[in-house]
This record gives structure tokens, sequence and C-alpha cells, in this order.
């Protein structure tokens, strides 16, 4: 009998779970009001091979660099798995400046050839790159400022909630078959990521096929508890596709269900709890990924609700991307019964968890035990090792470490790296006698406002462009459940009379 392991690459697991379970759902996109969005095993499988197809069809070869900036849906979804199965890399990219700066920059980094964009003129990411093209005929582009983009598919994600992209020239399907031709190797790049952006501009990571068994790892010890009582399980993950934690591990991986924001429908930023609490409990979730923030905010949310409310169906809460305090243990019993804390990095896959429960306690920014595929170690100043329970540098080593950085000179990666090999995290943290380590945060004045880095620089020259500011300092301050909040001190200029209200609004 075949197995899942058999099928190393993401083509090969699509089309293994396709076999297996055919009408199964794989993907339930949900928002408020809306209706469910449903993928099937059976229609991921089918329906990414067509997308992978037709990327061919529109001239894309194996390794072509392929853009989504589209809104989490199913349609992207689609997207992501289809560039996969057309051989080509996913380019999962964020706009992190209004104008689009860094975005057309990363764009001309990773020589990306084609771009999912919504059809909507009023999507920021369809706005920023239309100014950009010269000429467009049906799928096909020119642009003198994206010399590499040949190709842009539309999709009509903000104008229905039907699943479908806009494909107008050259794609015509004459041969309804499918051969899985495409030689897929663990050195292929599979998705360029962004990372957090704590030096400014994001730099942009390769993650290869071989990444991803660091995190498999981790996503398959605890599903084999959970499937070890049911063989139904539902997860619930609040984190988008951008973010290499959102990547869709846990489907193929295991073949389970994964409840998902439909982000196509607008809202503002802010995630509303009581929904998450009422979609965990309608979806029947035993397992969420959450943000540490919105972990305690549902914790609060439910202790201040009667008695009388429905429980959640939770046993497990997956954490990562910040650093942990003592008050997460206030989840245990109240959310769940076992909370998983991840630390890692885009560039080195995952590093170490801990597991959280009754038993086990827990004691702040402890990140757990070091995973197998993972070594690391603690440094002083002067790249000494340093004794056990001493804080320093944290310097690991891994086999899933991505490099060089895609469009960067090779002197920022190798200042990555001490001599023998070791990438230099700029964290700072110590090992225990019991082989867990302690994480604090970072050694620049970079502020984690949780899983999210701010670079004090880029709010300070916003804010000092509004009327009456005559200068500024942004700061980090403490704060339970985000570990910072971001605050700006300012001075008025002379006879000026606004007030904080005034420079928010700006």
């Amino acid at each position: 009998m075949e197995s899942l392991d058999e099928h190393h690459f993401i083509p090969n697991r699509l089309k293994y779970w396709a076999n297996k379970q055919p009408g199964a759902q794989a993907f339930v996109y949900v928002a408020k009001d809306k209706p469910n969005a449903v993928l099937t095993s059976k229609e991921i499988y089918d329906l990414s091979v067509q997308f992978g197809r037709r990327l061919s069809n529109l001239g894309l070869k194996p390794g072509s660099v392929v853009c989504i900036l589209i809104p989490d849906s199913p349609a992207a979804m689609i997207a992501y798995f289809g560039i996969l199965c057309a051989g080509c890399t996913v380019q999962n990219a964020t706009i992190q400046m209004s104008d689009g700066t860094y975005l057309l920059q990363n764009l001309r980094k990773s020589k990306c050839r084609a771009i999912i964009l919504s059809s909507s003129p009023d999507d920021q990411a369809t706005r920023i790159i239309s100014q950009h093209l010269d000429t467009v005929s049906g799928n096909y582009v020119t642009s003198n400022k994206l010399p590499d983009l040949k190709n842009v598919i539309y999709t009509n994600v903000n104008l229905s909630v039907e699943l479908g992209f806009i494909w107008q020239k050259g794609v015509d399907l004459t041969d309804n078959s499918y051969t899985e031709e495409v030689n897929i190797s663990t050195d292929d790049v599979t998705v360029i990521m962004s990372s957090s952006g704590t030096t400014g501009l994001s730099k942009l990571i390769p993650v290869r096929n071989a990444y991803f068994d660091s995190i498999e790892v981790f996503m398959k010890s605890i599903s084999e508890s959970m499937y070890a009582v049911s063989s139904c399980i539902s997860m619930f993950d609040e984190h988008s596709i951008a973010w290499v934690w959102g990547l869709p591990f846990y489907y193929t991986q295991t073949g389970g269900r994964t409840i998902l924001l439909d982000r196509r429908i607008k809202s503002d930023d802010s995630l509303d709890i009581r929904f998450v609490k009422d979609i965990i409990i309608r979806e029947n979730c035993q397992i969420a990924k959450l943000s540490a923030a919105s972990c305690l905010e549902l914790t609060k949310f439910i202790q201040r609700e009667s008695p009388d409310t429905v429980a959640l169906p939770l046993n497990t809460v997956i954490l990562a991307g910040q650093p942990l305090k003592k008050n997460i243990l206030t989840a245990i019993g109240t959310l769940a019964t076992t909370v998983y804390n991840m630390y890692g990095s885009t560039e080195l896959g995952g590093v170490s968890k801990k597991k959280i429960d009754q038993e086990s306690g827990f004691e702040d920014f402890n990140t757990g035990s070091i995973m197998e595929m993972a070594n690391v170690k603690i440094v002083d100043e002067y790249l000494k090792d340093v004794p056990t329970e001493t804080y320093g540098h944290v310097l690991v080593k891994t086999t899933a470490i991505c490099r060089p950085y895609i469009g960067d000179e090779d002197d920022l990666w190798v200042s990555k790296f001490t001599d023998d090999g070791w990438f230099l995290t700029n964290d700072y943290g110590c090992l225990t006698e019991k082989g867990e380590l302690i994480v604090q945060g970072r050694f620049d004045d970079v502020i984690m406002r949780g899983m999210n880095y701010y670079h004090p620089s880029w709010i300070e020259n916003i804010i000092r462009g509004c009327p009456g500011v005559a200068d500024v300092m942004v700061v980090k301050i403490p704060d339970k459940a985000l570990l910072n909040e971001i605050c700006a001190c300012y001075i008025l200029e002379k006879d000026s009379d606004i007030c904080p209200e005034d420079v928010m609004n700006f």
C-alpha cells in the first residue's frame, strides 16, 4: 500500500490525498455573513493541475517566478498549488509601503515573470502594479519598470464569491489529460518568502523543498497524537498564506481539514474574537493556529462569557512568531488543554518547540527543546561559547537553512554566518540545564509587536510629515498580549495647536 512518505513533493501529495479522500473537505474559507467556500481534496488537485497547465500554455517554464497578490481565498490557494504543479516558484509578497516601493524592488530582484492580481481596480496591489504596465494584450504585458514581467492573470476575487480566473489569450486547453513530467528536486526553490523586515527593506528568502521537512516534522508530532484520539480533525488557522507559518503544511502533511479566513471580504484589520470563537465551535476545530495576542484575547473573552456558553472543542493551540510570557498559562484549561510554541525563522525553518500544559508549567520566553534537525549554541560578543544558563547571542545550524538572499549581494548573506557556518540570529537568549532555549528578543532596536516587526524610522518619517510636528521619536512600551506596543513621542512646532488625535488621524 502506498504511503504519504512516497510522495515527498507537494504536487504528488495533492494527488495522494485526492485519490485517498476525494470528497473530503480540504480547505474551508469563512467570512462574516457569507456562506463557506469549500474546496475538497479532489477539487484542490484538479483545479491546481488545470491552473498549472494554463501557466505552461502562457509560456512559463519550470523555475519561473510567479507572484500572488490577491487576498487569501480559494483562488489564492489554487494559484499557490497551481504554480507548484507547473514546476514554477511562488513569490509571496506583501505591500509594506503604500506607494509600492518595496514591492516593485522585490519583484525586480526575483525576476518575476507573472503576477496574479484582483480584477477589482480598487485593490491596492492592482492599483500599484497597473501604473507600471506599458502595454496589456490579454494576459500578456510589457513593463519598463518590471522588465521580466510578461504575464498578468486576473481573478474575480473581489467581484464574486465564485472561484474563477480570467484567461484571455494563448491559454486554450486542447488536451484535457495531464502528464506529470515536471521534474522536482529537494534543491528546487518552492516559495520565495519576504523576511520580517528587521533591517528595513524585507529580504527575499528562497525556500526549497527540503525546508518544509522541519515544519512538517513539527506538525506531524502534534497531529499523530490528535489522530490517535479521532480520525476527523479540523484546524482553524488565522494566519495568511503570505507568511511562512501560514503555508498549508497541515493539509499536505495530514490531509486534515483546515478552516481559513476569507480575506476577500473587506473588514478592518482587527480580528473579531467573537467570530473566531463561533467559527471554532461551528466547525468543530480541535486545533487552532493563532497569534499569541489572539490566543490571550480569546481566552479573556471566554472567561467573560456566561457559564452556560458552549465549550470550545479545542484540544491544542499552536503559536509561533513571538516570545511568550507566563500569562499564556491562562489559556490552559480555559481555551485548550495544550499549547505548543514554536521558535524559528523564515531563513531557518523550525528550531525549537515547547509543549505547555498543566504538568509542564512555563517560564517567560521559553521556546522549548531543540528540534532534531537543528543545533543551537549561545556565544558572547566575541563568539565564544558561554556556560549553560548564561545569556548571549543565539546561533543556529539547521538542515533547512535557506541561502542566499535573492537579488542581494553575497556579503549580505555572508554577514549572517560565522566562519564555521553558524547562523547569527541576532536573538538574545540562553540554554537551560534541561536543554531548553530561552529567547528574550532581538538585540537591535526593531520593535516586535505581536508577530510583526516595525522599524521606528519608518513610522518616524511618516509622522514628521504631519503639519505642526517638529520632531518625533518612536519607542516601544511593554504589552502583555503583544509583547510591545508602539509609542510615538513628538515635539510641536512653535505656535502649533495640534493634539494627539490630529497626529493619529494623519
